[in-house]
């Protein structure tokens, strides 16, 4: 693959958080690895814990006030992020890299209305103002199907709905033009009917701008319905990454085994009861030696317990860690 058709690159990333007393270290995120091609579409699955949403974070270079990035690189276009200054990573973040949250009302001041706060990337990283700025805005409220865009403009974010709230962030977040989009759970505050019509419009802003997405979420339909490829990610590692396809008809890591086995199925007739994954993630600040799976693994074996897994290639872009997946 040609290094040009490659927007970011993730090498060897670990994000640390410190603990209260100082001492103890909770490893959020343990030697991540990963390439986004350009408008690609890439999920991150797990469980809450699992260092998903730190990655992104990460990238953002917006983590919690106890968390640091202590080695690695995050290549943006060929350039590190994280050898960037502050006032950089300002100007990069909304017209290069843009990020919806899980929460819309995290998202937005309840203070400002929702037209200023949609004007402010505009101004800044645009320097758009008087009619050139309302034809824009107006622009982008109509393309996240909001009606009436010049009253919604003038409400406040309590006046509106969490679905309504949710298309003004996506709408926030692609008023730029940037070139990757991170959505961190962007669903989970919707209920089923607007989760389905908030998935319609990422989908159709990312194939009309071309944007290469990642998509952090829990939920393998999410997955399955706007990406390309998914990374499985337990107790801040990577343990299983392909094309959705494969990882959806050939789950290699018993963890994305029982990820998918947890899912209902809607076309089971009569009840039965859900699988459910034995046991707790993990405490990421005295990680067992060995797979960090292995106390909830169906399949563990002494050498599980003991050393952490090697990565095999199943197929091309197809890896996994476990010892299993090759016999070892």
């Amino acid at each position: 693959m040609a290094s040009s058709d490659i927007l970011l690159q993730v090498k060897d990333l670990k994000t640390h958080i410190a603990g209260r007393d100082g001492q103890r270290v909770v490893k959020a995120v343990d030697g991540v690895s990963f390439d986004l091609k350009r408008g690609e579409t890439l999920g991150i699955i797990g469980e809450s814990g699992s260092g998903k949403s730190m990655t992104a974070l990460s990238i953002m270079r917006i983590l919690p006030s106890a968390a640091k990035v202590v080695s690695g690189e995050i290549l943006f276009n060929g350039e590190n992020l994280l050898t960037k200054s502050e006032g950089e990573m300002r100007r990069l973040r909304g017209e290069k890299i843009s990020m919806i949250l899980q929460d819309p009302m995290v998202s937005l001041d309840p203070l400002f209305t929702v037209g200023s706060q949609l004007a402010e990337p505009l101004r800044v990283h645009r320097g758009l103002g008087g009619t050139a700025l309302k034809e824009r805005m107006t622009e982008l409220m109509s393309s996240v199907s909001i009606p009436s865009p010049e009253l919604r403009l003038k409400q406040y974010p309590h006046q509106m709905s969490g679905g309504m709230l949710q298309r003004i962030v996506g709408a926030i977040a692609i008023s730029c033009d940037p070139q990757l989009l991170i959505a961190d759970e962007p669903t989970t505050a919707l209920d089923p009917t607007v989760q389905a019509q908030f998935l319609d419009l990422l989908e159709s802003l990312r194939d009309a701008k071309h944007l290469s997405v990642i998509v952090v979420t829990h939920d393998f339909g999410v997955a399955a319905r706007l990406c390309d490829r998914v990374m499985v990610m337990y107790a801040g590692r990577i343990v299983e990454m392909g094309p959705i396809r494969e990882i959806f008809d050939q789950p290699r890591h018993p963890y994305t085994k029982a990820l998918l086995a947890s899912i209902p199925d809607a076309t089971e007739r009569g009840t039965r009861h859900l699988r459910s994954i034995e046991g707790a993630p993990p405490d990421l600040g005295a990680l067992p030696p060995g797979c960090p799976f292995a106390p909830r693994c169906d399949s563990v074996t002494e050498r599980c317990r003991r050393e952490y897994p090697a990565q095999f290639q199943i197929a091309a872009g197809h890896v996994a860690n476990c010892w299993q997946v090759m016999g070892q």
